[in-house]
């Protein structure tokens, strides 16, 4: 694959640089998008912790991979992205736990 790369990067270095540029919008706009993600998990977590819901909810996680196989119109590519949507989902979890494990600590804080 390597090879690949610096034979396309001799032979045309301008597409390279246009493509790469192109992958970097695209990491922003993913960069912004997760932020966002995130602080919504954020909000589901405290609605979570207010209902003594556990973090974890299998359906629910499994329901979201379902529906991004779903949204996702290119074969090759859909065992990637829901191996990432499993780590988006892992790290949302452990956001939210660490979220209500430090707002418990604040509360035994103010006592």
């Amino acid at each position: 694959m390597e090879d690949k790369t610096k034979q396309l990067m001799m032979s045309d270095p301008a597409e390279m640089k246009a493509a790469r540029k192109q992958i970097d919008y695209l990491d922003e706009s993913i960069v912004r998008l997760l932020a966002q993600r995130f602080q919504v998990a954020a909000l589901i977590g405290q609605i979570k912790k207010q209902n003594q819901v556990t973090v974890l909810d299998q359906n629910r996680e499994q329901t979201v991979l379902k529906r991004v196989r779903a949204v996702n119109s290119d074969d090759a590519t859909a065992d990637y992205i829901e191996n990432i949507y499993h780590e988006i989902l892992a790290n949302s979890r452990a956001y939210q736990c660490e979220l209500i494990k430090n707002s418990q600590q604040t509360k035994k804080g103010e006592r």
